[in-house]
């Protein structure tokens, strides 16, 4: 018996071919196979064979003509098939200038084999303009008004090799719709600049390719108003679910400065409960205020909390927990909230999906059922023991949450399938096996497989001995063996190629009819080629100003971008980052196969897989969808939604006033008093005392914690150390990202390389912090890789941090603050100056600077406040400095601030976008 293989779109990957007939015999076949779906404008793998076939060789030619006529020879190619296996590749390229680029129009091209021997083999076949992809990455995911966002677009080829044609009209895109630019070796980077008036909220970079303009390519990020916070808050717990009989849910909190160090003061902690209509309702028995000790505590919701409100705990089946948080920091110099969101209360604590098991079964064959199960949240579950029937199999799910379970069918069913053509099912049933949920509380999952149809009762079956191992709608690898065995072994090598998923078809041709299966192998997502940012040498803590040297490594030949991010912008959003993840799964959303493997018959089994079928009695139908009738692959879920909130909402029971109580809990720009607050306030008495009742309650807690701080400072006629304070340096510039860079790495200077390095050194900026870099590289031969596990922290034994508003309103009082850190063994005495300022009223006005002496603990901080009154508009800088001089240690600060001429709430839209067609 001969059997063909095909591989369609390191590690070696075991397969399993079984193989069962009634009688095998080889006769000769003239074979034409393709993508069912050939992109135009793209390199394009067309299989021909000769089963059957020995002695001389046999030229075919590859045709494809325009549909219906056959008038016009779009492209062509030549190969010659030889001994041993008569199989090869022919190469073809559609141009896209015979084609109306009409996204709603089918169209279609005939395909046809020519083989010397006079036989010609044709097939219409479906056209799409999807002839690559773009990557879209900008500099961070947030901005403020007037401010500049960076882009880079990186345009692939659908092997993921860079497009670089300037006379491809692939390679071609219109900037801001009308001006056309084009990739650079897959590259195009360029700026937005955002007006200072704009609307907040999400925005997105939108491309397309210039033969393709119906076909988007996006990447959001987001603006508002912020200032970046000090410190982050990370919430985590065990489980992500509350399962009804659970009797409570710890969830661990810690706060860590963005320099490494963690943060000590106090946290406040409500639990509540998204309901069914996604309203939230607070839990006033959860509210609890807890110490951080070394920056970390934790908090509990227990069932008793729930029942309080809720006393029937299964009706909430469906809801969601979220916990909100506000951590106060010791010296009362910053307040940072987050939410948790998305802990959903269960029935059963897992969901079992069957989306990935073949939906036909072979009689007298293992059947093998793919089972993934999942936590309420999408996330993998692990380490799930389950049970499969028919045979009550047991089985563990691995660290992705998937089992590879082999049942066999019922022998009834065996014999009925062997003898009805067609028509023949049986149910699969699998249900979570744990001993300490009840049986009506198991997870569970049905499907039901129907049986192969074979004419002469012919099969063939393939396994894959390993889990985790089509691709990108291409054909890529081909080969033959030649058996007697009904099964066989075959180790196959998994490439770049093969990635991020592949799909291997097996058939073989027996008196008259095509005997085939498929399978479907998943590949972790990782690089095609390699990427790695370091260190070249010197502290792994660095100092603001020192001169940073790093290593980049990568593929020969890459180009390579670089951006470094302030920690702080991922605090507040981590959302929109571009992650080999992201890459692969846009790469995964054009996979034109169907199905995960198998099919009702041999012809169905090529259809399934996205490839079409030819030989002199046998084709697959047409096809004239471009996306399968029924999807295979899971649903997208949505991210979670991180919004801040802050607490204290037991005294209402009213939305209205709930809500109220959150605004006057929430930080405004303006230093209005609460009671000024009060007066914009305009839904009613309700609303308006609870809006105040929460504010003052908020500024008292702010001004009791401070008090401590407040008191150790002493004025400026006691004990001032005088220093020439124009010799501090002052810290200045403060960039949320930075870095913006693109190198290309050096070719190999030895044979067969598999990778180069450049070395690069950079003064780092002011900012006391932690830099994450991002790298990613586009090479002609491994396609894009990104590294973004990289990390920079930057810090001082002894520095100052100046907190200011995003903007603040002429004539208002505001307070901004310097806050001390000291990083030392010892307690030390400092002394803080602050400059005076034109244009703004504060207590160094018409004296240049005023001077305070305040001690701060060993190990800690001590926040240092000073009023301001801006008398007029615009931009002002803040300079404020800091010395110990026993000990020559030294600070200096200088922020802008933004001074206007009234407060106006920003409008916010749902999104808005700068499309890059």
């Amino acid at each position: 018996m001969t059997l063909a293989i095909l591989a369609y779109l390191g590690p070696l990957l075991l397969l399993l071919i079984f193989i069962t007939s009634t009688a095998a015999n080889v006769a000769t076949l003239k074979v034409l196979s393709a993508p069912n779906i050939l992109q135009v404008g793209a390199v394009e793998n067309i299989f021909v064979e000769c089963l059957g076939c020995s002695g001389a060789n046999l030229d075919v030619q590859v045709l494809a003509k325009n549909f219906p006529t056959e008038s016009n020879q779009l492209a062509s190619a030549h190969v010659t098939l030889t001994s041993p296996n008569f199989q090869a590749f022919a190469t073809i390229k559609i141009p896209a200038k015979d084609f109306i680029n009409d996204p709603q129009l089918k169209q279609h091209v005939v395909l046809e084999a020519r083989f010397s021997d006079g036989t010609s083999l044709k097939k219409e076949v479906m056209v799409s303009f999807q002839a690559g992809y773009i990557f879209i990455q900008t500099d961070k995911p947030l901005y403020t008004p007037n401010t500049r966002v960076q882009y880079r677009m990186f345009g692939v080829t659908p092997s993921m090799a860079p497009i670089s044609d300037d006379n491809d009209d692939a390679s071609i895109i219109n900037i801001h719709i009308v001006a056309t630019v084009s990739l650079i070796s897959g590259l195009y980077g360029n700026f937005y600049e955002l007006p200072e008036i704009v609307s907040n909220g999400m925005w997105r970079v939108v491309a397309s390719f210039q033969n393709n303009k119906h076909l988007n390519y996006s990447a959001e990020f987001e603006v508002k108003d912020y200032v970046l916070p000090g410190f982050e808050i990370k919430m985590t717990v065990e489980r992500n679910f509350f399962y009804v009989e659970d009797k409570e849910l710890s969830v661990d909190i810690q706060a860590t400065y963005l320099f490494g160090q963690h943060v000590e003061g106090s946290t406040y902690v409500v639990f509540g409960i998204f309901d069914h209509n996604k309203e939230k309702h607070s839990l006033p028995a959860s509210f609890q205020r807890l110490l951080l000790n070394k920056g970390k505590t934790k908090a509990t919701l227990t069932r008793e909390h729930i029942l309080e409100t809720y006393p029937e705990v299964e009706d909430l089946t469906g809801s969601s927990i979220y916990v909100s948080v506000s951590v106060l920091t010791q010296s009362g110099s910053e307040m940072v909230d987050a939410e948790k969101q998305g802990i959903t209360i269960v029935n059963s604590p897992y969901t079992l999906h069957l989306t990935n098991t073949p939906k036909y079964f072979k009689p007298l064959m293992s059947f093998e059922v793919v089972v993934y199960a999942e936590n309420p949240d999408g996330s993998p579950a692990k380490d799930l023991d389950l049970l499969v029937n028919p045979g009550g199999v047991s089985a563990t799910t691995g660290r992705n949450g998937i089992a590879r379970v082999p049942v066999n069918p019922p022998e009834h069913l065996n014999k009925l399938a062997i003898s009805v053509s067609e028509g023949v099912t049986f149910v699969v049933i699998v249900r979570t096996n744990n001993p300490q949920v009840s049986d009506g509380r198991e997870a569970s999952a049905t499907m039901t497989a129907v049986a192969y149809s074979s004419t002469l009762k012919s099969y063939l079956h393939i396994g894959v001995g390993s889990s985790d191992v089509q691709s990108r709608g291409q054909l890529v690898k081909f080969g033959r063996i030649s058996t007697e065995l009904l099964s066989v072994v075959l180790m196959l090598k998994v490439t770049k190629e093969m990635m991020p998923s592949f799909r291997i078809v097996a058939f073989y041709h027996d008196r008259g009819e095509v005997v085939s299966d498929a399978i479907w192998v998943d590949v972790e997502d990782t690089c095609m080629g390699s990427l790695k940012l370091g260190l070249k040498d010197g502290p792994k803590i660095h100092r603001p100003g020192d001169t940073f040297h790093y290593k980049i490594t990568g593929d020969p030949g890459a180009t390579v971008g670089l951006v470094a991010v302030d920690k702080g912008v991922y605090v507040l959003n981590n959302k929109h980052r571009l992650t080999q993840k992201k890459v692969w799964d846009i790469v995964q959303r054009y996979d034109t196969g169907c199905t995960p493997g198998g099919g009702l018959n041999g012809m169905q089994v090529f259809a399934d897989a996205g490839l079409l079928f030819r030989s002199q009695n046998l084709e697959t139908d047409n096809r004239h969808e471009l996306k399968c009738p029924v999807s295979a692959t899971r649903a997208k879920r949505e991210s979670h939604v991180w919004d801040l909130r802050t607490t204290l909402l037991s005294e209402f029971a009213e939305p209205l006033a709930c809500q109220c109580c959150l605004d006057g809990m929430s930080d405004t720009p303006l230093s209005y008093s609460c009671a000024r607050r009060r007066e914009y306030v305009l839904d009613g008495q309700l609303c308006a005392d609870a809006f105040l009742r929460c504010c003052e309650e908020m500024a008292k807690l702010k001004a009791e914690s401070k008090t401590e701080a407040l008191l150790l400072a002493r004025s400026q006629n006691m004990d001032i150390e005088f220093k020439d304070i124009g010799e501090i340096r002052t810290r200045t510039e403060f960039p949320e990202s930075w870095l913006w860079m693109q190198y290309k790495l050096p070719l190999c200077t030895k044979e067969n390389c598999m990778t180069t390095s450049l070395d690069k050194e950079v003064p780092l900026k002011d900012s006391i912090t932690t830099w994450h870099l991002t790298g990613i590289s586009l090479s002609p031969t491994h396609g894009i890789c990104i590294d973004d596990s990289f990390t920079i922290v930057v810090q001082k034994d002894f520095f100052l941090d100046l907190r200011l508003p995003y903007s603040a309103v002429r004539g208002e009082q505001i307070e901004v603050k310097a806050v001390l850190h000291n990083y030392l063994s010892d307690e030390i005495t400092a002394q803080v100056s602050l400059k005076e300022i034109p244009g703004v009223c504060s207590t160094a006005s018409k004296r240049g600077q005023h001077v305070e002496t305040v001690t701060v603990a060993a190990g800690g901080t001590l926040s240092v406040p000073f009023i301001l009154i801006p008398m007029k508009h615009g931009r002002f800088p803040v300079e404020v400095k800091a010395w110990v001089a026993k000990l020559s240690l030294e600070d200096g600060v200088q922020r802008v601030l933004l001074v206007v001429e009234k407060y106006i709430v920003p409008h916010t839209p749902r999104s808005s976008q700068i499309y890059v067609t």
